[in-house]
């Protein structure tokens, strides 16, 4: 079982990458936009794969390993409330 402390500082840490890897996202498919596709799809996969890497590096400091379906829904609850926030934003 894990610690409390632990879970509430996992479930924060994801909600916070998954609005920062949204975006992350927005500025680097802007920075590519007009660029080949193979030349899109690698620097794609290479960022993903970067920021896959952080996140599990982040998860280790926290202090467990172990990776959760609330890990994912935190990561996907940041990254919808940061397109939320940007809509909010333009209007």
């Amino acid at each position: 079982m894990i610690n409390l402390n632990i879970q509430i500082k996992l479930i924060i840490f994801s909600l916070i990458f998954g609005f920062l890897f949204s975006i992350i996202l927005d500025i680097f498919y802007k920075v590519i936009k007009n660029r080949g596709k193979i030349f899109s799809c690698l620097l794609s996969f290479f960022i993903i794969l970067i920021m896959t890497i952080i996140y599990f590096i982040g998860i280790k400091q926290i202090g467990y390993i172990t990776f959760h379906i609330y890990s994912i829904l935190a990561i996907i609850v940041g990254f919808i409330s940061y397109d939320l926030v940007i809509k909010m934003i333009e209007k």
